[in-house]
């Protein structure tokens, strides 16, 4: 009978041991989530800036967007 407690206590921790794990993963992967869509408007936002600052070059220097093509 006392292996059968001592079985029982073990599971019980394994299930807790997992349940923080499964909320340790969860926090991780918000940090993450929120990193990335940061990171993303910051990427974003320097494309439209690179984009612009191509737009007015090539206005200033119309030949060289000729010799490319």
């Amino acid at each position: 009978m006392s292996k059968n407690n001592k079985v029982e206590d073990v599971k019980v921790e394994d299930a807790v041991t997992g349940e923080d794990k499964a909320k340790e993963a969860i926090q991780t992967l918000r940090v993450q989530l929120l990193e990335h869509q940061k990171q993303a408007e910051y990427h974003q936002t320097m494309s439209v800036k690179a984009q612009g600052a191509l737009e007015v070059l090539l206005q200033l220097h119309p030949q060289e967007e000729k010799k490319e093509n």
